[in-house]
C-alpha cells in the first residue's frame, strides 16, 4: 500500500500582505531577495488564494512550514489567514516589532536593510529549528 503522505516541495512558504506602505512594500522586496536566497527551500505564498479551497489545500498540503508578514497593526494577513483556518508557524507584524509608524511612501534603502535582517531572522529560525505549528492560527503572536 503506498503512503498517503503527499511529497512537500516547500520546507517554508513566506506570505506577505504587498502592503501600500513603506513597511508592506519593503516586506515585498525582502520576501523576493530572500526567496533567491533560499531557492531550493522556500517559495513566496500568494495570500489571497487562501481562500480558494482547493488552493488552500494544495498550500497546506505542500508546505512544512508557514510564515506570515503584516506589514501594520491592521493584521490583514493574520486575519485572512485565521478566517480561513490556515496555521503560520512565524508571524511578523512590522510596524509593532520595528517600533515604527505607518508611513504611505516608498521605504528607504534603509527600512529595505531593516525589514529584510527581520524577516530572514525569523526564516532562519524557521528552516534551522523544528519549530511546533501554530495549530490556533496568528492570534496573540508578535
Amino acid at each position: 500500500m503506498q503512503s498517503q503522505r503527499k511529497h512537500v516541495p516547500y520546507k517554508l512558504l513566506i506570505f506577505t500582505c504587498y502592503g501600500g506602505c513603506a513597511t508592506g512594500v519593503a516586506a515585498s522586496k525582502a520576501c523576493i531577495r530572500i526567496w533567491e536566497e533560499h531557492p531550493d527551500e522556500l517559495k513566496i505564498g500568494c495570500l489571497p488564494a487562501v481562500v480558494v479551497p482547493w488552493k488552500r489545500q494544495e498550500i497546506l498540503d505542500r508546505s512544512e512550514k508557514r510564515l506570515l508578514i503584516d506589514a501594520c497593526a491592521v493584521r490583514c494577513g493574520a486575519k485572512l489567514m485565521e478566517r480561513e483556518d490556515v496555521a503560520v508557524d512565524g508571524y511578523v507584524e512590522l510596524t509593532t516589532t520595528l517600533r515604527r509608524g505607518k508611513q504611505k511612501a516608498l521605504p528607504s534603502r534603509e527600512l529595505d536593510e531593516l525589514v529584510h535582517q527581520t524577516i530572514e531572522k525569523e526564516v532562519e529560525k524557521l528552516l534551522d529549528t523544528g519549530t511546533e505549528r501554530n495549530t490556533e492560527g496568528t492570534a496573540g503572536q508578535t
